[in-house]
């Protein structure tokens, strides 16, 4: 391949694909940062600790 014949991809596609691949990474975080509380709220765990004398 010659240098000649490489294209440059178009700046308004290239940006909006960027802004969709950040938005997916974005809610990517937000549901492994979410998910923990999930988990925690669903299995209601009774963790009371009773000392007995």
């Amino acid at each position: 391949m010659f240098l000649g014949q490489i294209q440059l991809p178009d700046k308004a596609e290239a940006h909006r694909q960027l802004r969709s691949h950040l938005t997916q990474f974005g809610i990517w975080v937000g549901v492994i940062r979410v998910l923990p509380y999930v988990i925690h709220f669903l299995t209601k765990e009774n963790e009371e600790l009773k000392l007995e004398l």
